[in-house]
């Protein structure tokens, strides 16, 4: 019988976006253990120089990582490894309510209402705050599918 806290059971739940952001944080991961073998370094070293070289282009992971994290620090990677070690794979995999309960490609996807919504309000008000355009958001969806604050914020970020 599955449950919720079996791994093979949430990654057969996970979207196409939470398979890719899994798969980056283990290969980030994979990235700052070998590079710690190797260079015989501590872990706060190693996770230091390894976001230092991811920063750079130059760490050790597949490329595609970079269409999925932008940067990554130390203290993220201080924070994965901490759960990958608490909670094994589960730890490390999307879950709801750990920062909002959908992705933020669901609320602005490409073709999504709220997206348009949101380019539309952004065109006639290119100086719009993050707090300004929630609040036009919310005229428009229930508030069960209206974004946390930080989502609109990080919508907003990547429009700029």
């Amino acid at each position: 019988m599955s449950s919720d806290r079996d791994p093979l059971t949430a990654l057969g739940r996970l979207e196409d976006g939470g398979f890719r952001r899994l798969a980056a944080r283990l290969a980030l991961l994979r990235a700052y253990v070998r590079y710690r073998e190797r260079e015989g370094c501590s872990d706060a070293q190693a996770q230091d120089d390894v976001a230092d070289a991811y920063k750079d282009g130059t760490a050790d992971v597949p490329d595609w990582t970079y269409d999925v994290y932008d940067s990554v620090t130390a203290r993220t990677l201080r924070r994965w490894t901490n759960q990958f070690r608490e909670e094994g794979l589960s730890g490390l995999i999307d879950r709801h309510g750990r920062r909002s309960q959908r992705s933020y490609d669901s609320y602005f996807g490409a073709g999504s209402e709220l997206r348009k919504i949101a380019l539309y309000y952004i065109a006639d008000h290119p100086d719009c705050t993050s707090t300004e355009l929630r609040e036009e958001l919310a005229r428009h969806v229930d508030k069960d599918d209206l974004p946390t604050l930080r989502t609109v914020q990080r919508f907003l970020s990547k429009m700029s």
